[in-house]
């Protein structure tokens, strides 16, 4: 446990990347083809992509989608798509364990292109990936 007082900047806390590492996020963790929610496969349909100001992303909506996001700063960072009624939003930190959410649209958008908009806090580093369900064919 950590001492009261103590940053997140502390040895206390963990490993603490610093220099450019602490601008650099670590290689994504999650491989590109994985076993999800009701053992299904999931693939990556966008690749982990980074930034510092907001960007918005098109897909296609499935009735299944993974949404990963992480930061690195301070504050909130934002994932939202008023089409499917996203907006989900998880705290900035290090950046080394990004968070994921499977979500499920709306069955009226599935089919359809979508956007989805990353809006990070000033000074803030974003990383996005979206997953979906693989497609069998027979």
């Amino acid at each position: 446990m950590a001492p009261a007082g103590a940053t997140s900047t502390s040895s206390a806390i963990g490993p603490v990347r610093t220099g450019a590492g602490a601008k650099d996020f670590a290689p994504f963790p999650m491989a590109t083809k994985w076993n999800g929610l009701n053992n299904a496969d999931y693939v990556m349909v966008v690749k982990a992509k980074t930034g510092a100001n907001p960007r918005e992303f098109a897909v296609t909506a499935k009735s299944s989608m993974v949404f990963w996001l992480s930061c690195i700063g301070t504050g909130t960072v934002r994932l939202t798509s008023p089409a499917i009624k996203l907006n989900w939003a998880i705290p900035c930190g290090n950046g080394d364990d990004p968070q994921g959410l499977t979500y499920s649209p709306p069955q009226s958008t599935v089919g359809k292109k979508i956007k989805v908009l990353v809006t990070p806090p000033a000074g803030g580093r974003w990383e996005v990936r979206i997953d979906e369900p693989e497609s069998k064919t027979a």
